[in-house]
């Protein structure tokens, strides 16, 4: 009577773990679907007449990805690129920006949370301007 109750136990403890373990790989399944493509590039090349730290301008573009993150695009952003030195002597950052499409780009970039983020932020290196800036679209 005892193993068949402990058989029972088992028996119920082995489904219950089970279950579990069938239910993160949906959750996960269902997280893997859920990201969005990017199907939309900008590319600045910024020209940097003061100066600016790399490490400093990198933190800049973390916030306003932040931000982006905070709007509801996680997939959505930028990312710094330092050029090397002997390519080019007229650039020294290449801004990439990531987008899903050019109507998620332009919902993220008309929300105030990311116009105040990012115009705070423009304060921080506005001695380095963008000298060539454009956009593409992914061929498919």
């Amino acid at each position: 009577m005892r193993t068949k109750t402990y058989f029972i136990g088992f028996m119920a403890m082995f489904l219950i773990v089970f279950f579990c373990y069938s239910c993160l790989q949906k959750v996960k399944e269902s997280q893997d679907v859920a990201k969005i493509e990017n199907t939309l590039k900008s590319v600045s090349l910024i020209y940097d007449s003061i100066g600016v730290n790399p490490s400093e301008m990198l933190s800049s573009f973390e916030r306003i990805n932040k931000a982006i993150d905070s709007i509801g695009y996680p997939d959505a952003g930028y990312k710094l690129w330092l050029v090397q030195s002997d390519s080019t002597k007229d650039f020294r950052f290449m801004l990439e920006g990531h987008w899903p499409n050019q109507a998620i780009y332009d919902t993220i970039h008309k929300n105030k949370l990311y116009k105040d983020t990012f115009n705070e932020e423009m304060k921080f290196w506005r001695g380095a301007k963008s000298v060539s800036y454009n956009r593409f679209i992914l061929v498919k």
